[in-house]
């Protein structure tokens, strides 16, 4: 008897697998694959793929390929996967090629190219996507170079993120730079060229990790691990502009800060921030004209270290990986003011990313 699944209701979770990985008990399984009840807020397992520390995960958007980094030192021979995804979820393997580069971070699809961005080594490659969904070897490396005044963090590049716009567009978060590096896919050359008039510019030292765009891609929140600022930036002119810098960490919380996912509402009306330090969910409003933000509340990720979190497509649910006490947890979305209301818990070993299908 087959399992009919609501793809709707599907997700993926990275996790990390073994020691060496940024945990402190590293005990996953590899890619997990589960269904959310969209009644209940109820998770179930379906199954897992063995993978080694697949930290990040992306989804084609015709939802038929799935594709995972290893995030690993280079010495250690880590590879991208490619996997077809079939019914029920399933993931069927097609390829992998290897990653030129330390500790794989992020990974996100555009101009039909995935593109790796490798934290300790600083550089970001650009794979081709071939017909059948596997992976060519990679073609391109953009290799980012400089420091930070954060002399433990930034003393060396760290590509953090890979963020894709105006379909031949991309952004390199890069955290030691303190900015997102904007490039651009030329036909011509097929290869990607730097584009630093729509860079974004953060505050030296803030350490720039994650952002997200609205759905205009007019603007931009770029998240700040090191300080727990958003920066939301105006893209509409010739060059970029912070036009605000705002808080995400609670007034009460006086330790230390480790600003990790940022994610918007399928609404464009609310945006969230997770901070491991805290273990808090930070709940924003975005103002229709200006796009400022405006701290609605926190809430408690009811676990340790929320290093991902990501809001299901209906917009009704947020899914937290708690890494270092082994959870998912399940928050129902107030669709008036964006809030959270714990719905369910799950034990998941070392969760680090949520993926929907």
């Amino acid at each position: 008897m087959s399992l009919i699944v609501n793809t709707m209701s599907i997700f993926y979770t990275g996790s990390y697998t073994q020691l060496g990985a940024p945990a402190t008990n590293p005990t996953g399984k590899g890619i997990g694959c589960f269904q959310l009840n969209s009644e209940t807020g109820e998770v179930h397992l379906l199954q897992y793929t063995q993978q080694r520390s697949p930290s990040y995960l992306v989804v084609s958007n015709d939802k038929k390929y799935l594709y995972a980094v290893e995030e690993m030192y280079e010495n250690l021979d880590p590879q991208v996967y490619a996997y077809k995804i079939g019914e029920g979820g399933a993931l069927t393997f097609l390829n992998s090629q290897e990653i030129a580069g330390d500790y794989a971070c992020h990974l996100a699809i555009v101009q039909y190219r995935l593109v790796v961005a490798n934290y300790v080594s600083g550089n970001a490659l650009s794979y081709p996507i071939l017909e059948d969904g596997s992976l060519a070897p990679f073609n391109q490396e953009i290799k980012h170079e400089g420091t930070g005044p954060n002399k433990e963090r930034q003393e060396a590049a760290h590509a953090h993120m890979i963020y894709p716009f105006k379909n031949d567009g991309m952004y390199v978060v890069d955290l030691s730079l303190d900015r997102a590096k904007a490039y651009q896919f030329e036909p011509a050359s097929r290869l990607w060229e730097a584009t630093p008039k729509l860079d974004i510019k953060m505050d030296a030292g803030s350490g720039a990790r994650h952002m997200a765009m609205d759905n205009k891609e007019e603007f931009a929140f770029v998240l700040s691990e090191l300080r727990g600022e958003i920066f939301v930036a105006d893209l509409r002119g010739n060059e970029t502009e912070v036009i605000q810098k705002i808080s995400f960490i609670p007034e009460t919380h006086k330790g230390a800060i480790g600003g990790a996912a940022i994610r918007l509402h399928p609404n464009g009306q609310f945006l969230y921030t997770s901070n491991r330090g805290s273990d808090t969910i930070a709940v924003f409003k975005i103002d229709k004209v200006s796009k400022k933000l405006s701290l609605i509340t926190h809430h408690s990720t009811e676990g340790k270290t929320p290093r991902d979190f990501n809001v299901d497509p209906s917009g009704k649910w947020l899914v937290a990986a708690n890494q270092d006490s082994n959870t998912l947890v399940v928050f129902g979305i107030n669709k008036d003011d964006g809030t959270l209301s714990m719905k369910s818990k799950i034990e998941v070993e070392t969760p680090v990313n949520i993926c929907w299908l």
